[in-house]
């Protein structure tokens, strides 16, 4: 057992070494960062401080366009950290913590990425998860890669895992949608809306239509009382008066409670086939520099029972352009769009400069 043990702790101590001492954390930077601020707010509503507290390390090479920061706060967004053709071949990597409070809401995020490429092939790991998006998932991204002049086409397959999405609980669910609010709370009560006999029942009877007030002539007719409901929360207080307007306003917020609170623990997962295209134009010398990659996921096949079936396509699009005009004033557009999940995500920054 002890010989084990020690057998561990080397193979532990080399593998330590080999990263220290054997150029991985050469170029890379460790930064720690807090910020603090007066929330923006709407009339007399008091919210407490805005926070961002953030710890990470990062070894990003730059691209020609791009300039050094002096510091890392931990709250930059460059777009081309996203691109999977970096700067440079070899390692790449992100580790990245953030503990955030916006406008009194809490949450926190977390993003770790590790990248290894030559002139040939890509391999990337990532994990992301994004609590003020609902989005958590972790991949691995295996690709042949082909470079063109200022092109690069990559082609492979990505295997991701995730908890569930798209399968909501409330597609097991057996029960009636009223079964489903009483659980939660609701009791609904019987209101007839015709009660022609004054019974307080819903009956079905015969009544006397008379066609001629002078001859008293007429016929039977079976008569069906209507009746509805009204709804009531747990605190007895009236909600909705008819079940078409519980249904359409209360409903929704329950089944949402009810998918929250059956959420499937287990991770599904599934196999996608990519194509990504990465084109890079200009220096920080230049007049003109873009940067454009595309990463498109056409199919995938499910490992898992509940694995994501959803029909949208899953993609992620960046775009950076800049140009002068002139001498004196410098324009520039960047954005990203991705689509994981059916969960939406963009960014769009634009404006310009004038060099007096």
């Amino acid at each position: 057992m002890k010989v084990g043990r020690f057998k561990n702790y080397i193979a532990y101590v080399v593998a330590t070494c080999s990263l220290v001492f054997g150029g991985f954390f050469d170029y890379s930077t460790l930064y720690v960062s807090g910020t603090m601020g007066t929330p923006s707010i709407n009339g007399q509503q008091m919210l407490q401080d805005d926070y961002n507290y953030t710890i990470g390390l990062r070894k990003i090479a730059l691209f020609p366009y791009q300039s050094r920061s002096r510091f890392y706060k931990g709250n930059e967004s460059s777009l081309a950290d996203k691109a999977v053709i970096g700067a440079v071949n070899g390692w790449e990597y992100l580790f990245k913590y953030s503990q955030v409070r916006n406008r009194g809401n809490e949450f926190k995020d977390a993003e770790v990425w590790l990248k290894w490429s030559n002139d040939k092939y890509v391999v990337k790991t990532k994990y992301i998860n994004k609590e003020s998006r609902d989005l958590e998932f972790a991949e691995l991204d295996l690709r042949y890669r082909k470079k063109f002049w200022f092109l690069n086409y990559t082609s492979g397959i990505t295997f991701k895992g995730h908890p569930v999405y798209g399968h909501p609980a409330i597609e097991d669910y057996d029960g009636y949608w009223w079964e489903l609010a009483y659980e939660y709370g609701y009791t609904d009560y019987l209101v007839p809306l015709h009660d022609l006999n004054g019974n307080d029942e819903i009956d079905n009877y015969y009544i006397w239509i008379e066609t001629d007030p002078i001859t008293e002539e007429g016929y039977w007719e079976m008569y069906y009382e209507e009746a509805s409901y009204y709804w009531e929360n747990s605190d007895s207080i009236a909600v909705a008066y008819s079940d078409s307007e519980f249904y359409e306003y209360h409903l929704p917020s329950v089944v949402a409670q009810y998918n929250q609170d059956n959420k499937i623990k287990e991770w599904q997962s599934e196999v996608y086939a990519v194509i990504g295209l990465d084109v890079l134009l200009g220096t920080t010398q230049s007049k003109f520099y873009s940067h454009i990659w595309i990463n498109y996921f056409p199919y995938s096949y499910g490992l898992t029972d509940k694995a994501y079936k959803g029909k949208d396509k899953q993609y992620d699009v960046g775009v950076i352009l800049g140009t002068d005009i002139g001498k004196r004033i410098g324009i520039f557009i960047e954005g990203t769009k991705t689509n994981f999940y059916n969960k939406n995500e963009y960014y769009v920054s634009t404006g310009m400069n004038w060099r007096f």
